[in-house]
């Protein structure tokens, strides 16, 4: 191609932190400005390349690529921006570009305001421009930073998309009300998944009732394709992330969570989520799509999901089911054409003892006998519970704080360790420093010496954060037997169990090994807010038959 024939590049780049800093030039009074000085200077065949909201510390920019492209083909001679800053703010790659990419494709440069044309012998001063480009994007990123926390602190949205399922108040964008049209399907997801569907039922679901996908939604909403649209013919088939995403989300308890995610550096689009302890929450900020117990239900399952078993289907006890020896997950046994009656549960860690190297017993149980002990334990606990409240209540709150009292004790001993340690990582961090600082150690070993320690006081953080606040909110054991007299009282009756009703009443199920001697198995029943319930009964049994030992055998619920 002829010199004369190839195109002079206008590029132009305004940033949404141009704006903020106070950046003057809009994109069309660049296009002016580079327009003007190629016609002065008689540069001909001119192309605009244009990146409008993108920021200078980043090289993946659509309007650049495509120029760098075209420089790459051998389609410009010539390159115009307004400055170097809007080439970029990344002293590095501008560099790069300026003094590698454009003279190896004979490309001459032209920063106008800068004074800098690589056609010319007199650019030393360039690098040290754009050095300053970077520390200003450096410089401006920050403030920016610092007043987005100053808003989070104060419960302000500042980063991320409006949960499904609510909408911003016209009258105040950090007030969301509920969405009339998408409302009801988060309320549907939720009971699905409480009830023991699994992800691929409430996938269908979704399909079948022809439910637009959350990107496919925004799209046709705002026309902005932020979020990757999925295929024409894939516009009702949701991901698991995305169910998943709003299962855990607590804004649909009607708290505002702010500051959940940061940004690894300036330089990168990177983003990692805030520890638990440094976000900011606001309780009761605006009207609960879900309630506590159905939120804390689908916590629970999501915690202790399992994936189905050959048969298709998702355990009724699945999550809930441990041995009390070794606290293993029990595990369950069973075919596809194995009936009911002969399904049964063992002790995971002594199903993969080969594997593992691990030791423990079988805690065989069948499965009908465990429905049955724990259907029979559960109508003694309603019924108690409706007959003599006020004594449950009671009961409860000593067996809470009994139990409280001896984690706590293991706790506070936990805490004085942690603190400990913590003191001794500042003591060595401070050494180290002090080290860098007079010579001693070069920059390279600070930072080898003290990566490892970084990874440690993150974690002794989240610990000591977990230990303190579990020690400082005493429990509140009414409260919580409260909670249980109000779930007992939504049910009349229960004659059978259910995924549902078993994850609404039961936190944990221990099954402890045969005993021998007496041909009787203990069963730890643990139900959710109170514990262990004891009505002063004699404790439900269920007895049967076992083949192996050609005896019958009792199972107790203590």
């Amino acid at each position: 191609m002829k010199q004369s024939d190839k195109i002079t590049a206008l590029y132009c780049r305004l940033s949404q932190e141009d704006l903020q800093a106070g950046e003057s030039g809009s994109i069309q009074n660049q296009k002016l400005i580079l327009q003007k000085y190629a016609d002065d200077h008689h540069l001909i065949n001119t192309k605009f390349y244009v990146d409008d909201g993108f920021s200078g510390v980043s090289f993946e920019r659509e309007g650049l690529q495509s120029m760098l492209r075209d420089v790459e083909a051998g389609l410009i001679s010539t390159v115009i921006t307004k400055d170097l800053s809007r080439l970029g703010r990344n002293y590095l790659k501008t560099g790069e570009l300026i003094e590698i990419v454009f003279p190896e494709n004979d490309v001459r440069y032209i920063a106008i305001n800068d004074g800098v044309d690589t056609a010319r012998e007199d650019n030393e001063f360039t690098p040290l421009r754009n050095w300053f480009n970077e520390f200003y994007a450096r410089d401006t990123s920050k403030k920016i930073r610092a007043v987005k926390q100053a808003k989070a602190q104060k419960g302000e949205r500042v980063n991320g998309e409006v949960p499904y399922g609510y909408i911003a108040d016209p009258e105040d964008r950090n007030h969301l009300l509920p969405d009339p049209e998408t409302a009801h399907i988060v309320k549907k997801i939720f009971e699905l998944y409480v009830k023991g569907l699994r992800m691929c039922e409430i996938q269908n679901w979704l399909r079948d009732n022809k439910v637009l996908t959350v990107s496919e939604l925004r799209y046709r909403r705002t026309g902005s394709a932020r979020h990757p649209r999925p295929q024409l013919g894939l516009i009702y088939n949701w991901p698991d992330k995305t169910i998943y995403d709003i299962l855990t989300r607590k804004e649909y308890l009607g708290h505002t969570i702010t500051g959940k995610s940061y940004k690894v550096s300036y330089k990168s689009k990177k983003t990692k989520k805030t520890p638990v302890e440094k976000q900011y929450f606001f309780a009761n900020t605006h009207e609960p799509l879900i309630d506590q117990e159905t939120f804390d239900l689908a916590q629970k399952r999501i915690a202790t999901r399992t994936r189905p078993t050959k048969v298709d289907e998702i355990d009724i006890f699945s999550g809930v089911m441990f041995c009390a020896d070794c606290g293993y997950k029990m595990y369950a046994v069973r075919g596809a054409k194995t009936l009911e009656r002969k399904h049964a549960y063992t002790c995971g860690n002594y199903r993969n003892r080969a594997r593992q190297n691990t030791c423990c017993t079988t805690h065989y149980i069948r499965k009908s006998v465990i429905k049955e002990l724990v259907l029979a334990d559960l109508q003694r606990v309603m019924t108690y519970v409706k007959s003599k409240e006020n004594e449950f209540i009671q009961k409860a709150a000593e067996y809470g704080n009994k139990e409280a009292e001896k984690a706590f004790e293991n706790d506070r001993k936990e805490l004085a360790s942690a603190v400990k340690r913590e003191k001794e990582l500042e003591t060595i961090f401070r050494k180290l420093y002090e080290d860098n600082a007079l010579g001693k150690i070069s920059d390279k070993q600070f930072v080898s010496l003290t990566s490892g320690y970084d990874e440690e006081k993150e974690t002794l953080a989240t610990k000591i954060w977990e230990l303190e606040t579990k020690l400082n909110s005493v429990a509140e054991n009414k409260k919580d037997a409260a909670k249980f007299v109000q779930l007992v009282k939504r049910y009349t009756e229960i004659n059978e169990l259910t995924y549902e009703n078993v994850h609404e009443f039961i936190d944990r199920i221990f099954i402890h090994e045969l005993d021998k001697e007496t041909n009787t198995r203990q069963i730890d029943i643990f139900y959710n807010f109170v514990g262990k319930i004891d009505s002063n009964e004699k404790p439900c049994e269920s007895v049967s038959y076992f083949r192996q030992i050609g005896a019958d055998i009792t199972s107790v619920a203590m």
